[in-house]
């Protein structure tokens, strides 16, 4: 992003920072009614415009962080606001001949965001857009075979062990773990049913072997699975206010530490929460 489009960028979130201090007092009113019932130790408000670019999918690069919209990719520092780059129109004409409409969850590796992009609502092309991690230009795309994942693409996580990416068969009520090699042109490798099926899951990261998967069912929970076996296990629920939207997450370290950090959509969807959690919380 060249200094004079950064400097651009500045100036607005100023303006919309000062505009927009009454719906950050308003939300974080009604952010109080759910206080007492969740875990989270530190949060940040996204208001106004700024929502909108943290509605979707997130993910870390270690010291960065990146999030999705619709059809958005920024990347921001480590405390969710500061704008590092942004692309704007991350969905390019050709996608976009193909109904593509909807960037989903996000996962770093190797350089790469790895993105879940979908034709809403028809589930036809379930694609994988590979995105330049600092230019945040689309560099490349697979289409998955719309048989095995059926029901769009909302979230992808890439194991940095194995390089393969993984998501469900099912957008909703997943049955079947599905993994993909991005070292050999996003082949099927391996299939792993599930025992059993978080609900709508909407981001995902691998943390020491597992992944971690964030829900927007009823209490909004994060859960643990084995990529092994398929085993499910809820590990923490993160009750947000009645009426919010759970999105994505992901790992990174803040003062020594990993922690874990979540974004949710306020219930009046004029807000984003980026909120973290402390893995003692965590099994």
């Amino acid at each position: 992003m060249s200094a004079s489009v950064l400097a651009i960028n500045k100036i607005l979130s100023f303006i919309f920072a000062i505009i927009f201090i009454p719906f950050s007092v308003l939300t974080h009113g009604i952010d109080l009614i759910s206080e007492g019932k969740r875990t989270d130790y530190a949060k940040t408000n996204v208001v106004g415009i700024g929502a909108y670019f943290h509605s979707q999918g997130m993910t870390s690069d270690g010291e960065t962080l990146y999030f999705s919209s619709k059809t958005t990719v920024i990347r921001t520092e480590a405390d969710a606001k500061t704008l590092i780059n942004a692309n704007y129109f991350a969905i390019p004409d050709e996608l976009k001949e193909l109904g593509i409409k909807h960037i989903g969850g996000l996962s770093f590796y190797n350089g790469k965001i790895y993105a879940g992009l979908e034709d809403s609502k028809v589930w036809k092309y379930p694609i994988v857009g590979v995105f330049d991690a600092e230019t945040l230009e689309l560099e490349e795309y697979y289409i998955l075979d719309a048989e095995k994942v059926t029901r769009g693409l909302p979230w992808v996580c890439v194991d940095g062990e194995t390089g393969y990416l993984w998501c469900t068969d099912h957008s909703k009520n997943p049955t079947v773990l599905l993994a993909y090699d991005t070292a050999d042109s996003m082949k099927l490798v391996k299939e792993v049913a599930l025992e059993s099926s978080p609900y709508a899951i909407q981001g995902a990261e691998f943390y020491n072997g597992f992944i971690y998967a964030a829900t927007n069912d009823d209490t909004q929970a994060i859960y643990k699975i084995n990529p092994e076996n398929g085993a499910v296990e809820k590990v923490l629920d993160r009750n947000l206010t009645s009426g919010s939207e759970g999105e994505g997450m992901t790992f990174m370290k803040k003062n020594n530490k990993t922690v874990l950090i979540a974004m949710d959509m306020g219930p009046l969807f004029i807000n984003a929460f980026v909120r973290e959690y402390s893995l003692e919380e965590i099994k």
